[in-house]
């Protein structure tokens, strides 16, 4: 549910409705309304119950979407131009004695179905149209104001439709700056506040770089972004990725990635990896929403490291590949095919797992041994070894023998074909 202090011209219309019906009842005679002004206070009168409720509920979810949407003071204007409009159109070409709120709810309706191009959405409001029909054919049939309906939905679609003209945008991705970093920490916080404390000291230190915001009329909805990876020139991981959680829904998460995706491949980006995990916080699958956003997206779970970040924390990595993406030939490989272990390293973001350096070697494997006694004296839970998947083939046996077991692969990860296998061995 939005933030109701964001609402409360559409809270306010609600309360004016629902009080003027209390104060005056059902409007069961309309033929002192002979005005232009008294046909226009008309608005607040309704016929019934239900001719009350069908405006009301409509209102109120209309505009808990549109008032966010084009904030306070063009929604006021938006729903009086309804009102008069709709009023004038029904008084000047039927006539006056007619009551209701409906030239409001119809504008809302069409606006909801134009504006949000999400199909979830375009369904309900697509069903509250239907819904206010039905009861306005089965309580009103003899007295529906037509023109009040359809000069309603017309002003309503006009706004959806050339909403540009009206001074509100689409969000835009717009490149993270430092005014920006205590917005996104907050954004961040909503949903882990580890996340949000570790991403707020990176900012602070300068990492900005590859940074994005999404934008709506300077306010921050969302962040994204991206890092090289280290070994590989044409493959890029997703940095912080998260949105604001009263813009959940409306499909502003995609559009991150999307135009994200459109600017790691004016890069010549061949893929993208999204490192997350399965983490809950008191049951609760904190980065559910994130997860299904990348399968929606088109991302695969490519790799899952069951106890990496910490026990019962596995990691997980998600691979997209950039369909555009033109192969410039095969990279050069190598004729060794052994494997020196060059030392041990803490894994990054976790509690007891260590990753193993590696070099190559004409042939087999030395210092692994050494590599897991190191790797005890830590007190580590796992080791973990990633390898191009022809040297993975080629020392097998020699890990399998160390209790080393293959647990995924980044696919295409070094060049089209070969492969990153990650190898885990339990320690404790």
């Amino acid at each position: 549910m939005s933030d109701l202090r964001k609402i409360r011209v559409t809270l306010g219309l609600c309360v004016a409705l629902l009080l003027a019906f209390a104060v005056t009842g059902a409007t069961l005679s309309t033929a002192y309304l002979d005005t232009f002004p008294e046909a226009l206070a008309g608005v607040f009168r309704h016929g019934s119950t239900a001719h009350l409720g069908g405006n009301v509920l409509v209102i109120f979810f209309g505009g808990l979407y549109a008032e966010e949407r084009l904030g306070a003071v063009r929604f006021g204007i938006f729903i009086c131009a309804c009102a008069v409009l709709g009023t004038y159109a029904q008084y000047h070409l039927v006539g006056p004695n007619f009551v209701g709120a409906s030239s409001i709810s119809y504008g809302l309706l069409a606006y909801g179905v134009l504006a949000d191009r999400t199909p979830a959405k375009q369904s309900l409001f697509g069903a509250f149209l239907i819904l206010l029909v039905a009861l306005e054919w089965v309580y009103l049939s003899q007295a529906v104001a037509v023109y009040v309906h359809i000069s309603g939905a017309l002003l309503g679609g006009s706004l959806a439709m050339f909403e540009s003209f009206f001074g509100s945008k689409n969000p835009t991705l717009k490149p993270m700056q430092l005014q920006h970093v205590g917005r996104v920490v907050q954004i961040i916080a909503e949903t882990d506040d580890d996340d949000a404390h570790e991403a707020e000291a990176e900012f602070l230190d300068g990492g900005l770089e590859g940074m994005f915001v999404l934008m709506h009329k300077g306010e921050v909805l969302g962040v994204t972004g991206y890092s090289m990876d280290e070994q590989v020139h044409d493959i890029a991981w997703l940095s912080w990725t998260y949105l604001s959680g009263a813009h959940v829904g409306a499909g502003l998460g995609s559009q991150m990635l999307n135009d994200l995706l459109g600017k790691l491949k004016d890069l010549g980006i061949r893929k993208v990896f999204i490192a997350t995990s399965d983490y809950r916080d008191f049951g609760q699958d904190i980065y559910a929403a994130a997860h299904k956003m990348y399968e929606d997206f088109g991302a695969t779970v490519e790799l899952t490291v069951p106890d990496y970040h910490n026990k019962d924390e596995a990691k997980i990595v998600y691979g997209l590949k950039n369909p555009e993406y033109v192969e410039e030939g095969d990279a050069p490989t190598s004729d060794q095919t052994g494997l020196l272990i060059a030392g041990v390293e803490d894994e990054p973001e976790t509690v007891g797992a260590v990753g193993l350096r590696w070099e190559e070697r004409p042939v087999g494997i030395a210092g692994l041994d050494y590599a897991m006694e190191q790797a005890a004296k830590r007190n580590a839970r796992i080791v973990v070894l990633a390898l191009p998947g022809d040297l993975s083939a080629a020392n097998a046996v020699a890990l399998e023998t160390h209790s080393f077991k293959i647990c995924g692969e980044l696919k295409d990860y070094y060049q089209t074909g070969l492969h990153q296998v990650w190898w885990v061995c339990s320690v404790a």
